[in-house]
């Protein structure tokens, strides 16, 4: 009897998880994050309450920058125990601490300064669940499936990123207007654990098996952390990881200062986050499956040129919508290829034994910029304006086009090798 196609096309998709792991499992913890990513959106408005208490891009700069501190100490300890909790776990607890957070910003009146404390709660919980949300991802599927799977999850996470301050927006203008929205985001925040924990019910235990390398071909021993870290800065992935870590610098100046970014140039900020939003999805969930089967390399420094097109276009924008629609579209398409595509890279290309520390060092090099960078870029744009920063970031954008050609470069000239040599032999 022959397969159906409908039959091979299911039993690929379940080749793309790992044994015991079904759909529901991945769906829910889609769900959780999306409601954690669109509570993150809701408190981007934050800027704006910081203005409303008298503040300005420099004050909002030093509230998001100060949990940078708490945030490294944290995915520290997750890169030294990986395996102590589950990461579903892990992230079920750091969405609790962000619902905390928004609650606490939503009773902030008067000044602006009781939010520098809540920065620290907000800014290092977001950093957990941003790092160990791929963990969690990464134990459920296979090498094959995690580009894609990977897309899906950080697709989520721009989406609910994208939708959150147009949802907020729309609340601010409502009776609950800026701290009836933050309280809003933390009862999300509430629905978003629940999901999560539901994710561990339906799921094998899969720390048995991470960080170990066989010995002898038989029992598994644990990987020293000193020589873990050393296998994977010698490895490909400290290129994948220099280029995660500006990412964090372009994705946090673009995304949390936009709502100031607008207003500045009499613009909607709802237009940058709507069209963001849906060129992500277009990249995460449409073309991610066709992106899968080309060389990784060649995606990441296509999508990274277009990365570096799309930053330079907004010293064009002015005040003409078409521009800013057209500039956000095309950040969000190269953003939505480039980032899952280095992330799962950077696992792909090291060793077995030592991937369990690979997304911890990825989430902390990550967090760590998105949270330090803000001080930069708030004295920048209160000091010497916009188009300044945007400067900054093209040479940054510039530096991940430089590395993305190289390595493709390199990687084609090595199979060229490899080739001759078979083909001499």
């Amino acid at each position: 009897m022959t397969d159906t196609g409908d039959g091979s096309r299911h039993r690929a998709r379940e080749a793309r998880t790992k044994c015991g792991v079904g759909s529901a499992a991945v769906v829910l913890l889609l769900l959780g994050t999306l409601g954690i990513s669109t509570a993150y959106g809701m408190l981007l408005l934050l800027p704006l309450y910081v203005q409303e208490l008298g503040g300005d891009e420099a004050d909002f700069g030093l509230i998001l920058s100060a949990g940078m501190v708490s945030a490294v100490l944290c995915i520290g300890a997750l890169i030294r125990f990986p395996d102590f909790l589950r990461p579903h776990i892990v992230v079920a607890i750091a969405i609790s601490l962000y619902a905390l957070g928004a609650a606490g910003v939503s009773l902030t009146t008067q000044t602006w300064t009781p939010l520098i404390g809540l920065g620290v709660l907000l800014g290092t919980a977001w950093a957990v669940v941003y790092t160990a949300t791929p963990m969690v991802m990464s134990g459920m599927v296979s090498d094959e499936g995690r580009a894609t799977y990977f897309g899906y999850l950080t697709g989520t996470q721009q989406v609910g990123i994208g939708v959150g301050p147009v949802v907020g927006r729309l609340l601010v203008e409502t009776d609950l207007g800026f701290r009836g929205t933050f309280f809003a985001a933390g009862v999300v925040c509430l629905v978003a654990v629940a999901l999560t924990l539901c994710v561990g019910m339906l799921t094998p235990d899969a720390r048995t098996t991470a960080g170990t390398e066989k010995v002898g071909g038989d029992a598994p021993a644990t990987v020293p952390f000193g020589a873990a870290m050393g296998r994977i800065l010698r490895s490909e992935a400290a290129f994948s990881l220099v280029m995660i870590l500006l990412f964090a610098c372009l994705f946090t100046s673009m995304t949390s200062f936009q709502t100031t970014f607008a207003g500045a140039q009499g613009l909607d900020f709802s237009v940058y986050y709507v069209t963001y939003t849906v060129a992500v999805i277009l990249s995460r969930f449409g073309l991610s499956g066709t992106a899968a089967r080309y060389d990784a390399r060649l995606i990441i420094a296509a999508a990274v040129s277009l990365m570096a097109l799309a930053v330079a276009s907004f010293l064009l924008v002015g005040s003409s919508t078409l521009v800013y629609a057209v500039a956000s579209a095309a950040l969000g398409l190269g953003y939505g290829l480039a980032l899952p595509t280095v992330q799962a890279q950077a696992v792909n290309v090291s060793e077995e034994s030592v991937r369990s520390r690979v997304l911890p060092i990825a989430g902390l090099l990550f967090q760590a910029a998105i949270l330090g960078f803000p001080l930069l870029a708030g004295w920048t744009i209160a000091s010497f304006g916009y188009r300044a920063l945007f400067a900054v970031l093209v040479s940054l954008a510039l530096v991940q086009v430089g590395i993305g050609w190289w390595r493709f470069a390199a990687a084609r000239k090595t199979r060229g090798g490899e080739h001759a040599t078979s083909a001499a032999s």
